[in-house]
């Protein structure tokens, strides 16, 4: 265990302030010393600083009606710093320039191809340059890659169909040729982290986010904390086997549930159905139709055994669908809750939701960003000398 002094606590706390004037928990001094549990001259005497520094103003004052004088508002500054945020897919890289409350200022997306490492490298700076261009405060880059990854070291290690690109050392690469921190996690992971931060995720202490794209993934928030591990290596819920004599995987296993209710294999067996190709949208405007909709409650049926496993294990409030799977209908959304409530031990006990991620297909990228403001929030980026660089 490591012991905390009193820069540490400082950083913490101003960090934790700021989280709550941006993600509008808390908007007078008042507010912000119930919320945190600080003292009103802590609190005031960090919120001055803010102000010094550009990163909050004050709005109008806060009508109580009652006896007393009436209390300030405060915001995050327009003016304030950025932060960037750059996306990894198989399909297309994407980047984002945000401020600290998430608003995006820039964004761009391009389609990937079979590329070589320096290709793929070279489509990631021109994004990031893209963000940068004209900007004086950036604290820093987020990113959320395709894994596997060693998020400990920054290193993208060697995702399946990646065009044969592996072992990228992207932290040090980005870091050299940009002098700013960089903070590396699995989309999955980010996705949750953006949903924890700003989302309706907020409301819950542990929550599954499941995102289904051409794979299937999760990030886990459990008593509040983003589950990890120690390895740095994150969690492959499309990996999970449902059938040990099931479909044959690339990762080398038997029954994985990617194999039955990732988007391209659902998009696959719906085109089989009606003779021609078709993306997963409109599957789901088609899903009235017997053929469509047979597919889809046979993966989700499958998806759902899946799902009931895990929350066995964590015991989460609610299941967040992310990814492409934002797309689907209401009525699919509803089948998958009661089939995990009824087969979950504690049937009866509490009813686990299952509802769409906040951010619907931009969640990857919003969470790119979180990457970064988790660590400001968190206080183990030093706003001070990020500000001062």
């Amino acid at each position: 265990m490591k012991g905390y002094n009193n820069d540490d606590l400082r950083r913490k706390n101003r960090g934790l302030l700021l989280r709550l004037i941006a993600t509008a928990e808390a908007s007078t001094r008042i507010s912000l010393a119930k919320k945190s549990g600080l003292t009103k001259m802590s609190v005031t005497n960090i919120v001055d600083e803010f102000l010094k520094q550009g990163l909050v103003e004050e709005g109008e004052m806060e009508y109580q009606g009652q006896k007393g004088r009436n209390p300030v508002t405060l915001k995050l500054s327009g003016g304030g710093p950025r932060i960037v945020g750059l996306l990894i897919n198989r399909e297309s890289c994407g980047a984002v320039l945000c401020d600290l409350k998430l608003g995006v200022c820039k964004k761009e997306i391009r389609p990937l191809h079979a590329v070589a490492e320096e290709e793929f490298l070279s489509c990631l700076y021109e994004l990031v340059d893209r963000m940068l261009a004209g900007e004086t405060k950036v604290l820093g880059i987020g990113a959320a890659s395709i894994g596997p990854l060693d998020v400990e070291r920054g290193i993208l290690l060697n995702p399946p169909r990646f065009y044969g690109i592996r072992n990228v050392s992207l932290r040090e690469l980005f870091q050299e040729r940009y002098g700013l921190p960089v903070f590396l996690d699995h989309q999955y992971n980010s996705a949750a982290r953006a949903e924890h931060l700003f989302g309706i995720g907020r409301e819950y202490h542990s929550f599954l986010f499941v995102g289904i794209t051409n794979g299937i993934g999760a990030g886990i928030y459990v008593d509040g904390r983003l589950l990890g591990s120690a390895n740095g290596l994150g969690s492959e819920l499309g990996h999970m086997s449902i059938d040990y004599r099931g479909n044959p995987c690339e990762c080398g296993n038997l029954g994985c549930v990617e194999t039955y209710a990732s988007v391209n294999v659902i998009c696959e067996q719906v085109g089989r159905a009606l003779g021609r190709p078709v993306d997963f949208p409109e599957c789901c405007r088609r899903y009235r139709e017997p053929e469509v909709d047979a597919v889809f409650k046979d993966a989700l049926e499958k998806l759902a055994v899946c799902l009931v496993n895990v929350v066995n294990l964590v015991n989460p409030e609610v299941v967040f669908l992310g990814h492409e799977s934002v797309h689907l209908p209401d009525c699919y959304l509803e089948r998958m809750e009661k089939r995990i409530n009824e087969g979950k031990l504690s049937d009866g006990y509490r009813r686990i939701r299952v509802l769409r991620a906040t951010f619907g297909e931009e969640q990857q990228l919003a969470g790119a960003a979180c990457n970064v403001l988790d660590q400001i929030f968190e206080g183990k980026l030093g706003l001070e000398e990020a500000l001062d660089a």
